[in-house]
């Protein structure tokens, strides 16, 4: 009940065709993705430099939250005074100090806002593209 299986020259010749087919596309798609690869090495660089600078503006973003904390906690001071009666200033100017304290608020409010959702977006790419990269192949 054994099948014998009867090979011909003939069937071996154009399997062996249609492997060396397949093994030079197969080639093309290898020589293609190293050719990506070199490309990705060298856009990762760039990406980590840009992520470097990313980092920089993040803390310029910080210095100037402080920067303003501190400025608002002087203007409150001064409003303190003003309520006490001890500050010699006139009104309009220590409302003119608010008005440039909120202008300053809603700046750093609106580079909050664009900071925030360019690095989540940052992020999220970023670990998007590593559980990608430690997909098994």
């Amino acid at each position: 009940m054994n099948e014998r299986i009867i090979i011909t020259t003939q069937s071996m010749q154009a399997d062996h065709q249609a492997w060396l087919a397949a093994h030079s596309e197969w080639q093309k798609d290898i020589d293609r993705w190293q050719a990506e690869h070199a490309s990705a090495m060298k856009r990762l660089a760039e990406i980590q430099k840009a992520i470097q600078e990313h980092g920089e503006c993040l803390a310029d973003h910080s210095n100037a939250f402080r920067k303003l904390e501190e400025s608002i906690g002087a203007h409150e001071r001064e409003i303190a005074k003003q309520l006490s009666g001890s500050n010699t200033q006139a009104q309009d100017v220590v409302a003119n100090h608010h008005q440039e304290q909120k202008g300053k608020f809603n700046q750093q409010k609106d580079a909050h806002e664009r900071i925030k959702l360019h690095h989540e977006g940052v992020m999220a790419q970023l670990s998007a593209l590593e559980a990608s990269a430690a997909a098994p192949m």
